[in-house]
């Protein structure tokens, strides 16, 4: 049996010290100065110009591709070990050039803005530019949003010690954390997610209980972190006219505001279906609620064996070939080309994600494995991402640039693939299927009410935030009040998790704000196009590819109508999509003995 992998970095650069990688740092820096130096003797496109300014647009599209690609792999180092020091260093240089970017974004951002309509179709229909058009576009709007491009360079350049600082440091320190799970053993916080969902209610607790503790040691930290994010973050807003801060996140969502709150008012009117699921688990648990650790806890089965990494890969490479055979040798590529690291190890980041490279055009995966069939369909998740990002690897970088709506659809796709091949196996036992459907269920939980509590926190919190900094003791109350609000009665008022706020890494994601509820439409949009694909059979594939491949073209809303035939803005198509959710849950219940 093998053991969960490390990933092999080597095919990016050989090392931070490697003339590669010092070479291409160099490289990039300089191109960014020079093209920005280009956009400005310019001016705005004229008729004149459009030659030139489609090779300086091209020269920034490669530009963000290559810093892309050097953030990847500093990233990558970071991750893995968080007291690298070398590691930490380079990620501030990266972050520099990130900075440095921004600024010449914010140049383009001002030309384009200055364009009258004419001219800039014009350029969009540039044969140097096709594919390009809803970047463009994006650039285009944001001067809407934007303040003077001086201000904005500021901005860009005092974000390397501001914003992105703040980031830095809490990825720092949550990576350096450990904690003590029972006498004499500490743990690294990263295990904290896998362990709540361990079998044993006293790992489940300790787990909770336990890491908070820390957590709490550390809340000066974790306050001014997050209020100083978030107080950037209103200053620019402010500065920029916009006084909605859902106004940027909806924009790079590409989502209309009416779209998410219909998604959402659906979510509510069957918030039930959630909490039904949640009353079944606490009796099957033999508790009266819920504590906040027991969210994930496995349902009371004949106890499984722990799924070693060879029976994970299994898993879900027999899954995806069962669709596609593509899809399944593309995940077994990646198992073989070491593009995983799965092996959890003191130091490294809690957390899981994908991220690809479009100048080697390849990604990589990142996932603390610990023998669970939950950790199973998070590799499914994020080879589902690797997937999404390999069938548009020949389109131009610009057109890869999905949004975070659209960025779940393959992702949870891959899941539900990994779920059903489970469910289908003509030797599952009983034990088996109910496992599935509880993981299931438990992630619909997840959508349908962890992450509508995650945004209504985040919303009620920007609203305070408005008005001055936000305490510990307040941000707690937030959060706690939240959580009695979504989950209803199903958990218990003494069990609740009131520092969830400072445990979750997206809340401190410097680049974006309300990185939630992409998700929950992330969830129930794949599910939606995963039903049809399930009774299309095979003939839905060339539909699929065809969907993923417009996300970086479009917005959800145009994907959803031109692809499927889908209006996003009633509320049909989520209700129907929740329908599959209340099958799984029926599904549940006649699996449960009597």
């Amino acid at each position: 049996m093998s053991a969960p992998p490390t990933w092999d970095l080597s095919g990016f650069f050989p090392g931070l010290d490697s003339p590669a990688f010092v070479a291409e740092r160099a490289a990039v820096a300089a191109g960014i100065d020079a093209t920005r130096a280009d956009a400005e003797r310019l001016g705005p496109p004229g008729p004149g110009t459009l030659d030139a300014w489609a090779t300086v647009l091209c020269a920034a599209e490669s530009l963000q591709a290559r810093l892309g690609h050097l953030g990847i792999y500093v990233g990558g180092l970071a991750s893995t070990d968080a007291r690298d020091a070398g590691a930490r260093a380079a990620t501030s240089a990266i972050d520099g050039l990130y900075a440095a970017f921004r600024q010449l974004s914010a140049v383009l951002v001002a030309s384009l803005g200055e364009t009258d309509a004419a001219t800039f179709e014009q350029l969009a229909v540039h044969p140097a530019l096709e594919g390009a058009r809803r970047r463009l576009t994006l650039l285009r709007e944001q001067a809407r949003l934007s303040m003077p491009t001086a201000h904005e360079v500021l901005a860009a350049e005092l974000g390397i010690t501001g914003l992105d600082a703040w980031g830095r440091l809490y990825s720092q320190v949550t990576g350096e954390m450990d904690f003590e799970l029972r006498p004499g053993e500490r743990v690294p916080f990263a295990r904290r997610r896998s362990l709540m969902q361990h079998a044993d209610p006293a790992i489940r607790e300790a787990a909770l209980v336990n890491a908070n503790a820390e957590i709490a040691a550390r809340e000066a930290v974790f306050s001014a972190a997050l209020n100083n994010i978030a107080g950037t973050r209103l200053t620019l807003q402010r500065r920029r006219g916009v006084a909605d801060p859902l106004v940027e996140p909806l924009r790079d969502a590409a989502l209309s505001r009416g779209t998410l709150e219909t998604m959402f008012a659906v979510c509510a009117e069957r918030a039930e279906l959630p909490r039904r699921y949640l009353r079944l688990k606490a009796r099957l648990l033999g508790v009266e609620r819920l504590g906040f650790q027991d969210l994930s806890a496995p349902v009371p089965v004949e106890a499984p064996p722990g799924l070693a990494w060879d029976d994970a890969v299994r898993i879900v490479v027999d899954a995806f070939e069962g669709y596609d055979p593509a899809m399944g040798a593309f995940a077994r590529e990646a198992v073989a080309r070491r593009w995983i690291d799965a092996a959890p190890r003191a130091g490294k980041r809690p957390g899981a994600y994908c991220a690809t490279s479009r100048t080697a055009r390849e990604s990589r995966v990142f996932l603390s494995y610990n023998d669970t069939l939950g950790d199973v369909q998070t590799l499914a998740h994020e080879l589902g991402h690797a997937w999404h990002s390999h069938v548009m690897a020949d389109l131009r970088p610009w057109a890869t640039l999905y949004p975070m709506t659209l960025a779940e659809t393959a992702s949870t796709f891959a899941e539900c693939l990994v779920g059903d091949a489970l469910l289908a196996q003509p030797d599952a036992s009983a034990s088996q299927r109910r496992l599935v459907l509880d993981l299931r269920l438990d992630r619909a939980a997840t959508f349908l009410l962890n992450i509508p509590m995650r945004f209504e926190f985040e919303k009620a919190f920007y609203a305070e935030r408005a008005t001055g900094e936000v305490s510990s003791e307040r941000l707690c109350a937030l959060m706690a009040d939240t959580q009695r609000r979504i989950y209803g009665d199903t958990l218990d008022p003494a069990q609740l998790d009131p520092w969830f706020w400072a445990s979750k890494l997206h809340y401190f994601l410097t680049n974006v704000s309300f990185y939630n509820f992409p998700y929950t439409f992330g969830y129930l949009f794949s599910l939606g196009v995963f039903v049809r694909a399930r009774a299309a059979g095979p003939g839905f594939r060339s539909t699929y590819t065809r969907l993923l491949r417009a996300t970086g073209s479009a917005t959800a809303e145009e994907v959803a109508r031109d692809v499927l035939g889908v209006e996003l803005g009633a509320p049909d198509f989520w209700r129907a999509t929740l329908d599959e959710v209340a099958r799984d849950l029926d599904a549940f219940e006649a699996e449960l003995p009597t």
